[in-house]
């Protein structure tokens, strides 16, 4: 009887946890629309988030910069032990002796200030690649997102065509029995069937891989259930390269960074010259307190310690930038190379950022050319699939020519939406490219 009780017990128990567990996977399903997807990438990313460290350690060292102006300070202890130590009939001395002291020094010049102002630009030109990390981290978001919708379309219309495959093999099979058709129409038509099961696995494959790749970007785990809710309904809009390169082209982040970086390089190099051609100011303050024979000496009296303070002030000039050819000089004359050589490239960088939008642009117009005549082709698809249905209806065509007119229709309506998806992917390309909002 105990034992039938514990058996029942034991299985009420795995129930229970069965069920607790079903639970606990549904509530891992998620399901996000663009707007949620991108806010839940920003929060999560792991790229980001590093990103986010890196920022943080130059925004803390712009926020302390002032401790250019703190001194030095070093604090100390020793205990000495001397083998011949003298001896006076008045004061015998102690071969032990004991110390502290505390010492403090501050260097001060023009480097200084350049050091400063070196700490607020590296912030700054941080602060624009994280907009940057940003930037291209809602870029690849949302192309992955309209991916997965275009990819579940396609899953499903194949998925339609080989049921349509199907039943014209079928039909074809039953005609062959009954000497209606040849062989070779049968085989064909299985031949049809057996090609689209290949399609239909490599397009899964490409969903799941995609989907993954998703979860990474989001930061979410692997297991995971994500329901994707959205349509592919961009906004046609009328683009011109020549109007939007001059308003857009100095906001882009590249060539803010590179603009960015020309003013720290130059920042840097009055901060080597100021190291290697101007005085240094520097001020020192050193005080010291010593005990003969610490361990029979009284500490708490006076008479028994013996202290010294000193405070220095100092002026010193460095003279090898005087010398031709010496290495200040060459760390400046670097300095200048680096600093044509970023000039350069940020020409270049404008340059090709010209042609990129320009290409946008035309890829645009391209695509919107092209929408109009698939446009048309599903209008003509579905005119076909209307008199296809009615002529079945009036019984002179079977079935299986108006599924085939419907997938004809749905495949038309799939060029469409992969055109759609060029198009909006084009959109997202160009807001990147202008850094601007183009109210997609």
């Amino acid at each position: 009887m105990k034992r039938s009780y514990f058996l029942t017990l034991i299985i009420f128990l795995i129930l229970a946890a069965i069920i607790v567990r079903s639970e606990e996977i549904k509530a891992e399903t998620i399901t996000l629309d663009i707007e949620s997807a991108v806010s839940l990438a920003l929060q999560n990313n792991l790229d980001l988030k590093a990103s986010h460290i890196d920022f943080k350690t130059k925004k803390r060292a712009t926020q302390y910069s002032w401790n250019e102006f703190l001194p030095s300070i070093n604090v100390g202890a020793g205990l000495t032990h001397s083998e011949g130590y003298r001896t006076s009939s008045i004061s015998p001395s102690s071969p032990w002796d004991m110390s502290g002291s505390i010492s403090a020094s501050l260097p001060l010049s023009a480097a200084n200030a350049y050091s400063i102002t070196n700490n607020q630009l590296v912030y700054e030109v941080e602060k624009i690649s994280l907009e940057e990390t940003e930037k291209l981290l809602e870029l690849d978001v949302k192309e992955y997102f309209y991916n997965l919708i275009v990819l579940k379309e396609k899953i499903k219309l194949i998925k339609q065509n080989i049921d349509t495959a199907q039943k014209r093999y079928d039909q074809a099979k039953i005609n062959y029995e009954s000497g209606l058709v040849s062989e070779l129409t049968m085989l064909s038509a299985q031949v049809t069937l057996e090609n689209l099961k290949p399609e239909l696995e490599e397009l899964k494959v490409s969903y799941e891989t995609s989907e993954m790749q998703f979860k990474q970007i989001l930061g979410l785990d692997k297991d995971v259930t994500l329901s994707i809710t959205g349509s592919i309904e961009p906004k046609y809009l009328a683009l011109k390269a020549k109007t939007l390169i001059p308003k857009y082209l100095p906001t882009r982040l590249d060539v803010q960074s590179l603009e960015k970086t020309v003013q720290v390089l130059e920042n840097k190099k009055k901060l080597t010259q100021a190291e290697e051609y101007t005085p240094v100011l520097s001020l020192s303050y050193s005080f010291k307190a010593q005990i003969d024979n610490p361990f029979q000496s009284n500490w708490g009296s006076p008479d028994s310690w013996s202290d010294t303070s000193t405070f220095g002030i100092s002026l010193s000039l460095p003279l090898d930038g005087l010398i031709p050819g010496s290495s200040s000089r060459m760390k400046v004359k670097e300095i200048d190379d680096s600093i044509e050589k970023t000039r350069i490239e940020l020409t270049m960088t404008r340059q090709l950022a010209e042609v990129e939008i320009e290409s946008i642009v035309m890829r645009l117009d391209k695509s919107l050319r092209t929408l109009k005549v698939l446009e048309q082709n599903v209008t003509l698809a579905q005119k076909t699939y209307d008199l296809t249905e009615k002529q079945y209806n009036a019984g002179v065509v079977g079935l299986l020519e108006v599924e085939e007119a419907f997938d004809a229709l749905q495949e038309t309506k799939l060029g469409v939406l992969e055109e759609r998806y060029n198009y909006l992917t084009g959109l997202f390309d160009l807001e990147y490219a202008l850094n601007n909002k183009l109210g997609i």
